[in-house]
């Protein structure tokens, strides 16, 4: 019976030290430090998981399209000279970005739902109702359009006073909450009509139509979108849950404080 022949230290010594030896398994190659094993798959980018995190933001996902809608209008507008109609969409897509902008300079995330209900505000309104021309064919949308804002400056309102509450350790009375958002409402829907006052005043334009009673029930169309909001702020802060409410008055802050550690 013969034996195999013993392998001949020549040949072994002329392998490099520390150079990798093939194997038909997936364990790791003779030679090969532990650890250092070849990856197969592919490495995530910096990029894709930062546009993840960016969409990933409340109410982002619903701005780019509005976004680009507006753009697009200003571009075709800019295309065909026409400037007066390239201004509504340049101001609309300043507009949008406000909610956005604000939540960094208050460290404070608002609700996606509040982000869909301002920019469909901006939608509806303005962008409809200005540059489309749905305010000539349907005139009663603009009351709609008021109450609506309203509703929208009562929420904004909200969220602000359970911020600052929360924030200075405030237990602010309910009638208090509820008087804040309904005197809020109003002088809002006063300042934007002085604002159309000035503005027909001064650019010549039709926003109020020589009419006081277009203005005055603008202003109370704006008045009553802010009262259905304090009386809900009213409801939930009496002991029955509102969902919208809780939803303003929960903790949406960037950073939690944390209390500070005294060293023993």
């Amino acid at each position: 019976m013969s034996l195999p022949p013993a392998p001949d230290p020549a040949s072994a010594s002329d392998v490099p030290q520390g150079t990798p030896r093939s194997t038909k398994s997936g364990a790791p190659m003779v030679g090969q430090p532990a650890g250092r094993q070849r990856d197969t798959g592919t490495p995530a980018l910096p990029i894709r998981s930062g546009i993840r995190s960016f969409l990933a933001v409340p109410g982002m996902a619903m701005l780019i399209p509005v976004e680009l809608l507006f753009l697009g209008f200003l571009g075709a507008a800019a295309v065909a000279s026409a400037w007066s109609e390239a201004l509504v969409p340049a101001l609309l897509a300043v507009a949008a970005l406000v909610p956005s902008s604000l939540e960094r300079v208050i460290e404070a995330r608002f609700p996606a739902w509040l982000h869909g209900c301002y920019l469909g505000f901006l939608l509806a309104g303005p962008f409809a109702g200005t540059r489309l021309g749905l305010y000539a064919f349907r005139p009663d949308w603009d009351k709609v359009i008021h109450v609506f804002s309203g509703v929208l400056v009562g929420c904004a309102i909200t969220f602000a006073l359970g911020t600052v509450g929360r924030r200075k350790h405030l237990d602010l009375p309910p009638f208090l909450m509820v008087a804040g958002v309904v005197a809020s409402g109003g002088f809002v829907a006063a300042a934007w009509e002085i604002a159309e006052f000035t503005s027909d005043g001064l650019l010549g334009t039709h926003a109020q139509n020589a009419s006081l009673q277009d203005t005055m029930t603008d202003i109370i169309c704006g008045v009553l979108g802010a009262i259905a909001v304090a009386v809900a702020v009213g409801i939930h802060l009496r002991g029955h849950p509102v969902p919208p409410v809780s939803s303003l008055l929960r903790n949406r802050d960037f950073t939690v404080s944390v209390p500070r550690q005294t060293r023993p």
